[in-house]
């Protein structure tokens, strides 16, 4: 048996002592970590990049056009058109915001249409061409493709029965295009509701057209002019010409396309051959009149021909313009 003496045994004050040390050691280790981790969080925070919520601005409207009623707004970068609506040329009304004559006497029609950049050399002269797509929006996929695919002086002509214009109206003019109210009116020889619920017609009272005009006016903003198939209206004195006052009065364009004088239908014949044909013809027509003005409707069929065709038109002899730019003899 072994005998531990007194002697060799750790008194309690060392053991204590040890304790203590060991304790303190612990301490201070686990401090010594706390503080590396701090330092790691604190370093990866100086080095995230600081978060601010910056403030950006509406696009103000431009300031009043000059006196001859030019758009004083020149698209920055070529192609996006000034946001619409401009407060000046808007009314609040029973069926929505309709446009109107500013208190200066600046018309949408000045504000909406796209403005033309000054053009010299051969090109200065040369017979004009314009293209009105109609029924744009109804097909939105189709609409996004005319839009983006097509030079940025064809015209659009959105119809009112369209989903989500106020946005597809932004888009499109965002892409520089200008943008017409396709209005829906009835064939008289036409079977009844061919046009939609909303057109226009010789057969109801010039009150019931109104509240149609209304509606369709209202549906959004930013258009410089309304087209339809009128077939004559705009010469007799039947209601759905005694309605057509309140455009005009309101500062706005008309474009009849089924007129034969200065607009040609491009695809009456759905065929690409029948297209391209008509697209030669409408060239003929520019150069006895020196302008003219092609409607077609949205399809991807129209969008492919018209997009070749356009290609080489410069080259061609003739300058492609938007529908405004004939409509008031500019560019």
């Amino acid at each position: 048996m072994t005998v531990i003496a007194a002697q060799d045994a750790p008194s309690p004050d060392v053991a204590r002592g040890a304790f203590n040390s060991l304790t303190l050691i612990a301490i201070l280790g686990g401090a010594l970590i706390a503080i590396l981790v701090s330092g790691v969080y604190l370093w990866r925070w100086q080095l995230a990049p600081p978060e601010a919520v910056v403030t950006i601005p509406w696009p103000t409207p431009s300031p009043s056009p000059a006196a001859e009623g030019k758009p004083s707004f020149q698209p920055k970068n070529g192609r996006s058109l000034q946001p619409a609506p401009d407060p000046r040329v808007i009314e609040p009304h029973s069926s929505g915001l309709l446009p109107k004559i500013a208190e200066d006497g600046t018309r949408p029609f000045d504000l909406y249409a796209r403005p033309m950049a000054p053009v010299a050399g051969v090109l200065a002269d040369a017979p004009r061409i314009a293209i009105l797509l109609t029924g744009a929006g109804i097909g939105q996929l189709t609409t996004v493709e005319a839009m983006v695919k097509l030079p940025t002086n064809v015209s659009f002509a959105l119809s009112p029965y369209s989903s989500d214009l106020v946005r597809q109206a932004a888009d499109i003019r965002n892409e520089g295009h200008e943008v017409m109210l396709d209005l829906p009116i009835r064939d008289p020889d036409g079977p009844p509701g061919s046009a939609g619920p909303s057109a226009l017609s010789d057969s109801v009272d010039v009150d019931e057209n109104h509240q149609q005009l209304f509606w369709a006016m209202a549906r959004f903003q930013g258009y410089f002019g309304v087209s339809g198939q009128f077939k004559g209206r705009l010469s007799d004195n039947g209601s759905v010409r005694a309605v057509l006052s309140e455009v005009q009065n309101r500062g706005l364009g008309v474009i009849d396309y089924a007129a034969d004088d200065l607009t040609l239908l491009l695809d009456q014949d759905f065929q690409p051959q029948a297209i391209d044909e008509a697209l030669q013809y409408l060239e003929q027509k520019a150069n006895k009149r020196g302008m003219a003005i092609g409607v077609a409707a949205t399809t991807p069929l129209a969008i492919d021909r018209l997009r070749n065709w356009s290609a080489g038109l410069a080259s061609r002899g003739y300058r492609l313009v938007p529908v405004s730019a004939l409509l008031h003899g500019d560019g």
